[in-house]
């Protein structure tokens, strides 16, 4: 099959952490024998190099003249992933134009068999405009990450007519409840809406005691310490602020624990402040970002995995839960984000 993905965010290089679940899809499906291609907006100060593998097609798009202006997506479209930020409304326009024109543009050349749209806001409405404009029958696939279901449901009556022209998808998937219950809302029939999880590769995600052991001593923990780790942007959906202020009482318990966290973002200052407060700051360890491909890494070396997702606003399932799970972790999750898909109280979390 001939298959485009369109997404406004898409690795940049190997191990890159922004949007590597979409990578690995698009790998996937080459893989499986399709014709994939990725159609994606430029972005500004980023150079893609070799992002995916050889049998995976990328096509940037510019939209404004000048390359300076190129800022829509990698996680600089929203803030805290609650509002969308005064330039992504500003840019926003031109790269739905420019988008359903080059996309129309290939869909008479390639005819491909559908389109993947990843985020419904904006790449399900360049979709569905280019189809119209190219006068294809392509189908069109709309999978909702969980920041474009945000949008849509702060934006009021915009909000109800955009949804209006996602639901011309032919299909569409969401991983979570939080997000199909907010997508009904929006009157968008329950039906034409599945669950689908963003998939792992267990070839590659896999346990390793040696990694195990290595990481470890890179974070000082010995083998008595029991480690908990959670994985994620620092912003309010994730949840992190309801796992830092339960440590003091963790701790109060077992003083042998403590907490890695992988991630970096706006909120970390007041993530500090929680643990000054509660004296549990010796008890945690701020990693920063790490590239994708290290992760199993630390995957290895934890004992329990937390992801404690809030419910407003609404997430998908992040992928690192998941992954946790391939390496054989326990899971202690929050019944929101599109947890209750796949951990179960009392087998695996």
């Amino acid at each position: 099959m001939k298959i485009c993905i369109v997404s406004h965010s898409y690795p940049f290089f190997a191990g890159d952490w922004r949007s590597n679940f979409i990578a690995s899809l698009a790998e996937a499906y080459a893989e499986t024998g399709n014709d994939l291609t990725v159609f994606t907006p430029f972005f500004f100060g980023e150079q893609r190099k070799n992002a995916a593998t050889g049998k995976v097609k990328i096509i940037e798009y510019k939209y404004l003249p000048f390359e300076s202006m190129h800022r829509i997506g990698y996680g600089k479209s929203m803030k805290n992933d609650t509002k969308i930020s005064k330039s992504t409304i500003l840019l926003t326009p031109f790269l739905l134009i420019t988008g359903i024109i080059k996309l129309a543009g290939l869909l008479k050349r390639e005819k491909y068999d559908f389109l993947h749209c990843h985020w419904a806001i904006p790449n399900t409405l360049i979709a569905v405009g280019a189809r119209w404009l190219a006068h294809s029958d392509t189908k069109i696939l709309t999978s909702f990450p969980g920041s474009d279901v945000t949008v849509i449901r702060n934006t009021g009556l915009l909000g109800k007519i955009l949804a209006g022209i996602i639901a011309k998808s032919d299909y569409m998937s969401c991983n979570s409840s939080d997000l199909k219950e907010e997508l009904v809302k929006s009157d968008i029939k329950p039906e034409k809406i599945d669950y689908v999880i963003y998939g792992v590769d267990d070839y590659k995600i896999k346990y390793s005691a040696e990694k195990r052991k290595i990481t470890r001593e890179k974070l000082a923990i010995n083998d008595d310490t029991i480690l908990l780790l959670m994985i994620g942007r620092f912003v309010p959906k994730k949840g992190f602020s309801t796992a830092f202020r339960a440590l003091k009482y963790i701790v109060e318990r077992h003083k042998n624990v403590k907490l890695a966290v992988v991630g970096d973002g706006n909120l970390k200052k007041e993530y500090v402040e929680i643990l000054k407060q509660d004296k549990t700051s010796g008890h945690v360890i701020f990693t920063g970002y790490i590239v994708a491909n290290e992760l199993v890494d630390y995957y290895s070396a934890t004992d329990i995995f937390l992801m404690p997702s809030e419910k407003n606003p609404p997430d998908g399932l992040n992928t690192v839960v998941p992954e946790a799970m391939a390496c054989g972790r326990p899971i202690v999750a929050s019944n929101a984000g599109g947890n209750d898909l796949v951990v179960f109280d009392g087998f695996n979390g």
